[in-house]
């Protein structure tokens, strides 16, 4: 499942993966749609059911009918931006981010006063890599909601992609004045400012952090970070240490764990780390994943294979899962079994805009019979 919290900076950013970002409107989905159902006119009993079973559907994670039917709402509705807004959470939350735009820029064609279709349009775009436009969508809520807490953290979360980061400062210190005892955006400046290499900052901003949110794991994980850079590593596994008892069941936190040691090149505390987070959570595709590029590290292309099928199974939207598996298969001699996964790869890649993807898909289908 997608966070519900909105936009934070990932210790994955650090680690060179890239961001993890949440669902897109403010709300859960059951929320936005339950409202959605709420403005049918009540007059109109098919539209009216139409929402309900909508809104069902998504609930029940049966998205493709979801779809169809909110499609079905649009043409019995035109002019109602609701629908377009419900098509434009499940294009996203299906991970075609295309789609999604194009369902929101029509919602917000029929009133584009409602702050949360441009934060969702925003969302959609920084899916895509449309960083200007993104970063155009969340200035247009934060016109409309000067205190939108969650537009100027994904304003922020933008620049900092394009490496603009005095301005994604900029834009944090906005959050701190708006709410001075938000923990979490103090963890964010500590991460642009390792990004920037300016560790001992990022330490006080992630300490400062750590005094606002004691319990937060993911701030601990992200001071270890820092004291690693810093060349302390004693306080680095102090503070790993503090991240698993504050929230010893979490399964993002021994993720996060797994995801760092594995940057380190500790190969048995890592798999030992991912092996935590799925007693936790069997169905964490980032673990399985995380154990596959591990056992192809060591060569266990059949470990990988294993690994990566199951993350595939868990999540049908990540590509680069699917390439790797397909790399997998191909170490194991089994070419013809990686062409379905390589397209697979590629069809997702396609939907999501990630132009490089595809050419290494290309690249490899070309070496491989019936492609």
């Amino acid at each position: 499942m997608l966070s519900l919290r909105l936009l934070r900076i990932s210790l994955l950013l650090i680690l060179g993966v890239g961001l993890i970002l949440p669902a897109p409107l403010a709300q859960p989905a059951s929320a936005i749609l339950v409202a959605q159902a709420n403005t049918a006119p009540k007059n109109d009993r098919q539209l009216f059911e139409l929402f309900k079973k909508g809104k069902d559907l998504v609930d029940a994670e049966n998205l493709d009918a979801a779809l169809q039917v909110y499609r079905q709402a649009a043409q019995l509705d035109a002019k109602n931006p609701r629908i377009f807004s419900a098509i434009g959470y499940i294009q996203a939350r299906k991970g075609d981010y295309k789609g999604a735009v194009e369902a929101y820029q029509q919602a917000i064609a029929l009133d584009n006063k409602n702050a949360n279709f441009h934060y969702a349009l925003g969302y959609s775009l920084g899916n895509l890599g449309e960083n200007d436009q993104a970063a155009a969508a969340y200035r247009q809520v934060t016109q409309l909601e000067p205190k939108n807490i969650q537009a100027y953290e994904g304003l922020a979360v933008v620049l900092s992609r394009q490496k603009h980061y005095e301005e994604a400062l900029q834009t944090f210190q906005k959050v701190i004045a708006i709410n001075p005892k938000n923990g979490e955006v103090y963890n964010s400046i500590g991460l642009i400012h390792l990004q920037e290499k300016k560790v001992q900052l990022a330490i006080a901003s992630f300490e400062k952090a750590a005094t606002l949110s004691p319990k937060n794991g993911d701030i601990q994980i992200n001071l270890a970070l820092a004291y690693s850079a810093q060349g302390n590593p004693a306080a680095g596994i102090a503070a790993l240490d503090k991240a698993a008892q504050l929230d010893p069941n979490n399964p993002h936190v021994h993720l996060r764990i797994a995801q760092l040691l594995k940057s380190q090149g500790d190969y048995e505390r890592s798999l030992a780390a991912y092996r935590r987070v799925l007693e936790r959570d069997r169905n964490l595709a980032a673990a399985h994943e995380g154990i596959g590029d591990l056992r192809m590290q060591k060569g266990d292309s059949l470990g990988a294979v294993v690994a990566y099928r199951q993350a595939t199974k868990t999540d049908q939207r990540n590509p680069e899962v699917f390439y790797k598996l397909a790399e997998a298969l191909i170490a194991r001699n089994r070419r013809q079994e990686a062409v379905p996964e390589l397209k697979k790869a590629r069809q997702l890649y396609l939907l999501q805009r990630q132009a490089e993807g595809v050419e290494k898909v290309d690249r490899l289908l070309k070496q491989l019979p019936g492609s």
